[in-house]
């Protein structure tokens, strides 16, 4: 009777020390149930995002902002790589290679495929891909917002040029034309960077109100985007 309480009591405390360690062993998943995308392509410019954000394959319906479903891909990895997304229901309507915050809610897309109705797995091949943090802000911000004025003219507003392939060395570094004792963006320091601070308030010799030009969903996500990268070093890949 002795030998086997000592037994019972060393069971007793192994369990308690699982459950006291909060390890509890996952359910085996059949990755089987849903629909899969696979995602192929040659990937650059991942070792530079800030720990504020990931670039993920997600997938999204049209009712939220947030991913129903996601897998976020290793900082670490470089250059040519498959991902595969699997366990998809069918509320997902389309996938995305994209950039999601610390909630998993949508900041851009690099790419994206509608799902439709097939049920078997849909291939996904962006080719090479500049998924950096800087690229990321050209894509979604300098195309579709900046470059009506600041483009590769030679009329561009302050003279400052942001068209892709350009932008960083007009920025990074470079004290402003209208501001001279201000840097457009000052690695490290998004505070004391013109950008930053144009797009968050009125600048004094500044004539356009640029903060007017700021859209709700911008300001909620690309701004604290843009102010990562900055505070992060800047970086161009």
């Amino acid at each position: 009777m002795m030998k086997k309480a000592i037994l019972t009591g060393i069971m007793a405390a192994v369990l308690l020390s699982s459950c006291d360690d909060g390890y509890i062993q996952d359910k085996e998943v059949n990755l089987k149930e849903g629909r899969t995308v696979k995602l192929t392509g040659t990937l650059t410019g991942l070792g530079n995002w800030s720990k504020d954000f990931n670039v993920a394959v997600a997938g999204f319906n049209a009712k939220s902002e947030y991913a129903i479903i996601s897998k976020v891909i290793d900082k670490k990895k470089e250059g040519r790589m498959e991902i595969i997304l699997s366990g998809i229901n069918d509320e997902v309507a389309n996938v995305q290679l994209c950039v999601l915050d610390k909630l998993r809610k949508h900041v851009m897309t690099f790419h994206e495929i509608p799902l439709g109705q097939s049920k078997d797995t849909v291939f996904m091949d962006v080719g090479d891909y500049d998924v950096s943090m800087l690229n990321a802000i050209q894509q979604s911000y300098f195309n579709t917002t900046c470059i009506t004025c600041h483009n590769a003219s030679s009329q561009a507003a302050a003279g400052l040029t942001l068209v892709e392939g350009k932008s960083y060395d007009a920025m990074v570094g470079v004290a402003s034309r209208r501001i001279p004792e201000t840097f457009i963006v000052k690695p490290g320091n998004a505070g004391n960077s013109l950008l930053y601070k144009i797009l968050h308030q009125e600048v004094m010799g500044i004539s356009m109100n640029h903060k007017d030009l700021v859209s709700e969903k911008n300001e909620q996500s690309i701004l604290p985007l843009i102010e990562s990268w900055i505070d992060y070093g800047a970086q161009k890949n």
